[in-house]
């Protein structure tokens, strides 16, 4: 047994498990430290992604009148799809199946400015034009802007398809969607507390790792290569 290497083995441990409950102590405005680091990343993650602008210049090259029937499994989200496209189409509404009828990019229009207000956090915005919540309304654009789609992806228009799937859904809808409630921030100007948040992540990982170099060395055990052998 080594004592001077178990006494900083010792040290380590004490100090990586006390510095460990300092951070699960709801110290760190209101939250634990590790939620608050992934509020942080998740803010900064938002700010990044944030392609409403292009997609929008974009949707004026689909200028075109749709008379499109989508079909949904749930009976429950039809009156709040409805709901959206009524704003700029016709709706016919028979079961579970919606007819619309209008202008292609007044409904993708539409359907990104409602993904900007979220976006920037203006829900009571959303609320007030839909009665409905805003992640709610979100969730119904994302829903039915897949089926429509899928109907350009069966009638071979795949150009189209692709726009509203790759752009308009996974840029626009879903960021605002997953980001919903978050703050978006620049990482321009949280350049220190990322870097002391990435720093400390490697050091505290290295941390332990040293504890447990330390507190096996005290103990007489280690890793040795093995010796040659040789033959008689």
């Amino acid at each position: 047994m080594q004592k001077k290497s178990l006494g900083v083995g010792t040290f380590l441990t004490v100090t990586f498990f006390g510095t460990l409950i300092i951070m699960i102590m709801p110290i760190w405005d209101g939250s634990n430290f590790f939620k608050y680091a992934d509020e942080i990343f998740n803010s900064l993650s938002k700010g990044s992604v944030y392609f409403i602008p292009e997609i929008t210049k974009k949707i004026e090259s689909y200028d075109e009148d749709i008379n499109i029937k989508i079909k949904l499994k749930d009976t429950n989200i039809v009156d709040g799809i409805s709901l959206l496209y009524s704003k700029t189409a016709k709706v016919k509404v028979t079961g579970n199946e919606i007819t619309i009828s209008g202008n292609l990019k007044d409904i993708l229009k539409t359907a990104v400015l409602d993904a900007d207000l979220a976006y920037h956090e203006k829900y009571d915005d959303l609320t007030s034009k839909y009665g409905l919540d805003g992640k709610e309304a979100l969730y119904y654009w994302w829903i039915s802007l897949k089926e429509i789609a899928k109907h350009y992806k069966r009638d071979g228009k795949l150009d189209v398809a692709s726009f509203i799937d790759d752009e308009v859904i996974t840029k626009a809808i879903e960021p605002a969607y997953n980001f919903y409630g978050l703050k978006a921030e620049s990482v321009k100007e949280r350049v220190p507390l990322v870097v002391g948040l990435l720093s400390f992540y490697v050091i505290y990982t290295i941390w332990w790792g040293f504890a447990i170099f330390f507190l096996f060395e005290g103990f007489g055990l280690r890793i040795e290569k093995a010796k040659d052998r040789r033959e008689i």
